[in-house]
């Protein structure tokens, strides 16, 4: 039985070409395997290895669709029986009129008055492969549809699963301790709504905290950290900086 070498420790910053390991191990994500038992990062990221799997998170990289994501987007065209929508994919995505919440006769209605450029929607990824445009479904749960209230954050797609947690843990953290409803779309699009600006700017200022540290270790205890922090009496919940990366909605 060949040795078993890792170079890296858990969460380390790796760069393309980089040598994990050496030895017998499971190929995962962003990782190659070169001759008998060498392995290989192919992305910028961070170094994992869980039950014999080596594997790399990418710090960036675009959204790839997959049938069942729950999505962001935004409305960028608009034709008589569908909307055109970014996804922050290389696949621009179909709302087809009859996947609104609201019936709507394409014929007779104007679906502007539902929907307009630059307007935000949340809904389900129902169709897709690589040779056709996602389509989407804005009526499988009562959450979907257009988005009228609170703010959209956008953050890179590859730190979703760091703001999520494992099992749902952190935004469900967050949720309670900010008394705010925060929604993470897949595709990396953050819907932050709170009883109040206060709410909401402290929700945004931790999503970008957890956002550029995801690649870290302790990362849940000082997010625990900052919310004790942001819930002093006098702490100002600034956003300043990220206003290029939110839209009030």
């Amino acid at each position: 039985m060949s040795e078993l070498t890792v170079y890296f420790k858990h969460r380390d910053i790796v760069t393309p070409g980089d040598l994990l390991a050496r030895g017998r191990f499971r190929v995962g994500a962003n990782v190659v395997k070169v001759g008998e038992d060498s392995y290989y990062a192919t992305v910028l990221g961070s170094f994992e290895l869980q039950n014999g799997v080596l594997s790399v998170r990418a710090l960036r990289g675009p959204y790839m669709p997959r049938k069942g994501d729950r999505v962001i987007g935004m409305v960028v065209d608009i034709s008589m029986g569908s909307w055109s929508v970014d996804i922050r994919s290389p696949y621009e995505a179909t709302l087809p009129a009859g996947r609104f919440p609201v019936r709507i006769n394409p014929v007779l209605d104007d679906i502007r008055k539902y929907l307009k450029v630059g307007d935000y929607v949340y809904a389900e990824i129902a169709e897709f492969d690589r040779f056709r445009a996602p389509v989407l479904d804005a009526t499988a749960s009562r959450e979907f549809g257009p988005i009228k209230q609170g703010v959209v954050v956008a953050i890179e797609p590859t730190r979703v699963p760091r703001v999520i947690g494992r099992n749902g843990s952190m935004i469900k953290l967050l949720n309670k301790e900010l008394n705010a409803n925060i929604v993470v779309a897949q595709n990396g699009y953050v819907w932050v709504r709170g009883n109040d600006s206060t709410a909401i700017n402290r929700a945004v200022r931790i999503v970008k905290m957890i956002e550029a540290e995801a690649h870290t270790q302790g990362l849940t205890s000082r997010v625990e950290e900052m919310l004790k922090t942001l819930k002093s009496p006098g702490v100002q919940p600034s956003v300043s900086g990220e206003e290029g990366n939110s839209g009030g909605v």
